[in-house]
């Protein structure tokens, strides 16, 4: 059965195989439910020290393991319950201001989309085009607001146990490699979109 150890190594294991680097790593326990939600922020390489102006797009990933997912590891027999993993992304544009909303929409969309087609092309096919949130960051200026950065912000949803129908811990450490594969060139991608001059360096899912 999964524990919540196998889950978290698994991914470790997975995104330093893909060349990306953890930023920050929260854990919420509840002990006397068993409850737990764990936030991870991934980084692709890039230069110090870290500014808005240099900020590389990066994934958030988060889920939560219940009281119910413990019991099952503990091998109690209970209906399954899905496990959610959240994948987040976040592209900081500085340099495209002149862009409208829905130009840097369409990209982000487009970036997301070439992903997918590459690791799961006959999903992408019928996949509807990503949300993405338009954050507009403005700083006082001498007369008027003037705007600093954009953010855009998109969420997907992966529920492990469908990716993971045999329950065995090898093919689990396959299927988090290939769902982080595909997020670090999600992430490539977004950096080509919005960054294309910045540090690049990112190492590439078939040079990991």
């Amino acid at each position: 059965m999964l524990t919540y150890d196998d889950l978290v190594t698994g991914l470790e294991d997975a995104w330093l195989a893909v060349g990306l680097h953890e930023h920050a790593f929260v854990e919420s326990v509840i002990p006397a439910t068993h409850d737990r939600t764990c936030k991870i922020e991934l980084f692709p390489e890039h230069d110090e020290p870290l500014t808005q102006a240099n900020m590389p797009p990066y994934l958030e990933l988060s889920f939560s393991w219940t009281a119910l997912h413990q019991l099952l590891a503990e091998g109690r027999e209970l209906p399954p319950e899905p496990l959610d993993l959240t994948w987040t992304y976040t592209a900081t544009v500085v340099s495209q201001q002149e862009r409208s909303d829905t130009e840097l929409v369409r990209m982000f969309q487009r970036a997301v989309l070439s992903a997918f087609q590459r690791f799961y092309p006959a999903e992408a096919a019928e996949m509807e085009p990503v949300a993405v949130e338009v954050r507009r960051i403005y700083q006082s200026g001498p007369q008027r607001l003037q705007l600093e950065y954009t953010q855009l912000v998109s969420s997907t949803v992966s529920d492990l146990f469908e990716l993971w129908p045999d329950h065995d811990l090898q093919s689990l450490r396959n299927v988090l490699r290939l769902e982080m594969q595909l997020a670090a060139t999600i992430i490539a991608n977004l950096s080509d979109a919005f960054s294309p001059h910045g540090r690049g360096g990112y190492r590439t899912v078939d040079a990991a």
